[in-house]
């Protein structure tokens, strides 16, 4: 089974290309063990979380994750829990470098500048879908306003 990559279709798509690489490459391998940072999750979880987090242009089939995890588990980087959850091993939270406390600490402070600066450029190009989050949005906006007034105050 194919991957869904939303909007492309066919084995010669830049999505498709995209995704073959990123997974020759090993990409999906450290993706997976970084969103285990974060905490247990189903193999199901892992798929809907990735797809959210590409905001639907993408998400893996069970033919991707599923091997994936089985080979994790047998490297002993994970492990599965009785409630069908895999959770990092001590070896896996070494080998991604998040001991205790530091998987928040995995998101550089540029990263998340330029994730907030590509959301926004998002929001500006997809007003009429961010319409019903209208509310949300602006008590995240006073949320950021009211940091920059903070770290103002530091310099």
């Amino acid at each position: 089974m194919k991957e869904r990559m939303h909007g492309f279709s066919g084995d010669d798509t830049p999505a498709f290309t995209f995704a073959k690489s990123f997974r020759r490459h090993g990409g999906m391998r450290y993706y997976v063990l970084w969103l285990l940072t974060n905490g247990p999750m189903k193999g199901s979880e892992i798929m809907d979380q990735i797809q959210k987090e590409t905001m639907g242009w993408w998400r893996p089939s069970p033919g991707t994750i599923y091997p994936l995890l089985s080979n994790l588990e047998k490297e002993g980087l994970i492990t599965r829990h009785p409630d069908l959850r895999y959770d990092l091993t001590a070896t896996g939270r070494n080998e991604m470098g998040a001991g205790i406390g530091q998987a928040a600490q995995s998101i550089t402070m540029e990263r998340l500048v330029a994730d907030l600066e590509g959301y926004a450029d998002y929001l500006e190009e997809e007003r009429d879908s961010a319409m019903p989050y209208l509310d949300r949005i602006e008590v995240t906006a006073r949320r950021i306003l009211k940091i920059t007034e903070d770290l103002r105050k530091v310099k």
